[in-house]
């Protein structure tokens, strides 16, 4: 497994492990969600989870050629 690979796998999760945090605990705050995610994550830090989720710069899902 390549390490983009990995990354990808890895962000795969970040959104499902967020996503279903989301869903069990409805009344908490955005950044209470980052910061549990991040801690599941532990190289990193909710500004890393909030990139993943927004898919921003080399968090993006596109394939670049």
């Amino acid at each position: 497994m390549t390490r983009k690979e990995r990354l990808n796998y890895r962000n795969e999760k970040v959104r499902e492990f967020f996503t279903n945090l989301e869903r069990k605990h409805p009344q908490w705050k955005l950044s209470a969600l980052l910061e549990e995610t991040a801690s599941q994550f532990p190289p990193i830090s909710p500004a890393t989870v909030s990139a993943i989720l927004k898919e921003q710069g080399t968090y993006s899902k596109k394939v670049k050629i």
